[in-house]
């Protein structure tokens, strides 16, 4: 219905990822019901069958530049609109379950681009970890939290959902790093 604001919103999950913290700065999706989806392409075809009313997926970052797969997912079925973006400062944490030290983490969990842009403090910090590739940053956290590995790299919002301490914050290379988000809707 023209006019009306969205209440139901899907993002590019698992819960504790960068996408669900720039989706709760949009004060609709913050009343409405939030899911997270298992990837770009299907949170686009929610909106598109319209069992959400919006998607917030990650268009671009500083670092890693463009999205591919968010852009291939828009040109592709029935066309969506760009309603609303979300810039969102890119800030990593090591999070590891209470009474972990810096000193005993041997294995952590990372996206591959939270690893990459986290290079040098691993290096300093931790040379001697295994950092384990894992799908989201959410997903690292949630493996922390399980015993799976001894810390991950994640964002402030996942350490905090799955109840890690943080070893460390700020971890980032490059402090001035963001994320652009697009908010996308089925046109009228």
């Amino acid at each position: 219905m023209p006019g009306t604001p969205p209440t139901r919103f899907v993002y590019l999950g698992p819960e504790g990822t960068f996408a669900e913290q720039a989706l709760r700065t949009v004060p609709a999706a913050e009343r409405g019901t939030r899911t997270p989806a298992r990837s770009v392409g299907e949170a686009l075809e929610s909106v598109r069958a319209g069992e959400a009313d919006a998607a917030l997926v990650p268009l671009e970052n500083s670092i890693g530049g463009a999205v591919g797969v968010t852009l291939d997912e828009l040109a592709e079925g029935e066309p969506l609109v760009i309603t609303r973006e979300v810039i969102l400062p890119v800030e990593f944490v090591l999070g590891a379950r209470a009474g972990t030290s810096l000193t005993s983490v041997q294995t952590v969990a990372a996206h591959p681009q939270a690893s990459t842009q986290c290079r040098g403090w691993l290096r300093a910090h931790l040379p001697d970890a295994v950092v384990v590739d894992v799908l989201s940053n959410g997903a690292a956290a949630a493996g922390a939290a399980a015993g799976d590995y001894d810390a991950a790299i994640c964002a402030p919002i996942g350490a905090a959902r799955h109840r890690l301490a943080v070893l460390a914050d700020k971890i980032a290379d490059h402090p001035d790093a963001v994320t652009r988000f697009a908010l996308v809707s089925r046109p009228g």
